[in-house]
């Protein structure tokens, strides 16, 4: 049985779908968090547009959407704030009906207030096929799923894969996607090992299996993203130093190198004196040059930056050319062609990233399968959604 959307998350699905048709990468239902363990969510990011210069800098637009009443001044000024929060450029408010009295004061504090008459327009003027949802903008899919494993991995009976897979998706969608930082890399790279190790025993488990696959999918347009960010920041690194930059970074995370291995050694040395003091030899086993040891797919990541940074304008596609290749087939977007031509743009790059994470992560090649046609078939139904992604009854409410 297929989950009745509300009529915000129909809007939602629409401006995704938008977007995507654009060419660019959006994605939907992000949460900044006030704090490291996720108790103080501060709201929820109904739509994020990231769109990616050749020169790897990043431009975000962001989406608020209400399908019933709001409070037109107070939602503007609200996302005002929001806005300085993403560092985004532009916003949108989309409504079922507009104060245009409001416009100009929305204008001013750079919010563009859109009616559902006007996305319907503007769906029309890119001849985006109504009952077509690529990737991720297949919410009557997708919602489905998620809420079907968001009420496993709650249950009291739910096993410590289950909690696995709930931490992973928080990652995705809360700790990992408002700023880029090294420790996020580094614990992005560990969670893709541990979903390797895990998947071959979910093979009696389908749900399981799936959530699996689809969390290291949603890693993998996330990786593509770190990865931009990196970049990024090499880009004013001298060639000759990229390597030890790089090498730092996996190694330190966000640390100072320096800082961190005075540290160690000084606590090292001031256990080795606290036990020479009661004739106690520190084992000889005990290696502090082993904390500093750089992972074992440094050379090959920084191999990797490189061909990025050698062909920055097939890179400034990679999230959305993962993005179909995880949640789509390239091959059915004939509709779509600015989707398709990004994606293909950037296919080869994708394949590249993917290739690294199947040698480094020791994945599982099925585990990093495009998970599109298997989540449809277990939890879409037989009833496509209906023209504009919203149930008649819906449709209805939303134009009365």
């Amino acid at each position: 049985m297929v989950d009745q959307p509300k009529e915000g998350v129909g809007l939602e699905a629409r401006l995704l779908r938008v977007f995507l048709a654009q060419g660019s990468f959006a994605e939907r239902k992000l949460w900044p968090a006030a704090d490291a363990r996720r108790r103080m969510l501060a709201t929820d990011i109904d739509v994020l547009i990231s769109e990616y210069g050749s020169g790897f800098d990043l431009t975000r637009r962001h989406v608020e959407c209400k399908g019933g009443k709001a409070s037109l001044l107070d939602r503007v000024l609200w996302l005002s704030g929001v806005r300085t929060l993403l560092e985004a450029e532009t916003s949108y408010l989309v409504l079922k009906d507009i104060d245009y009295d409001a416009s100009r004061f929305a204008w001013d504090l750079n919010v563009q207030l859109m009616s559902v008459k006007q996305l319907t327009e503007w769906e029309a003027s890119l001849k985006i096929p109504t009952t077509r949802w690529p990737c991720r903008s297949d919410f009557q899919s997708f919602e489905t799923a998620r809420n079907r494993w968001q009420k496993a991995a709650r249950r009291k009976d739910a096993d410590g894969v289950w909690r696995l897979l709930a931490e992973v998706s928080a990652f995705v969608e809360v700790d990992g996607w408002l700023h880029f930082q090294y420790g996020l890399l580094n614990r992005l790279l560990r969670y893709l090992a541990t979903l390797g190790k895990q998947f071959p025993g979910m093979a009696d488990d389908p749900d399981k299996a799936l959530y699996c696959r689809y969390c290291a999918s949603a890693l993998l347009v996330r990786l593509a993203q770190y990865l931009l960010a990196i970049c990024l920041d090499v880009t004013p690194v001298p060639g000759s130093d990229l390597k030890t930059y790089v090498t730092e970074r996996l190694t330190f995370g966000d640390q100072d190198p320096r800082y961190v291995q005075s540290i160690v050694r000084d606590t090292v040395q001031w256990v080795r004196r606290t036990l020479a003091e009661r004739e106690i030899d520190l084992p000889a086993e005990v290696d502090v040059g082993r904390l500093f040891e750089a992972p074992s797919y440094v050379d090959e990541f920084v191999e990797l930056v490189e061909q990025l940074v050698s062909r920055s304008d097939e890179a400034s596609c990679l999230p959305i050319a993962l993005e179909v290749m995880q949640f789509d087939n390239l091959e059915e977007l004939q509709d779509f062609p600015r989707l398709s031509a990004a994606a293909i743009k950037g296919d080869a790059l994708a394949a590249l990233i993917k290739g690294f994470v199947i040698r480094n992560a020791q994945a599982p090649r099925a585990l990093l399968e495009g998970v599109a046609k298997d989540v449809r078939a277990a939890y879409r139904g037989p009833n496509p959604p209906t023209t504009h992604g919203l149930t008649p009854a819906a449709q209805l409410r939303l134009r009365s």
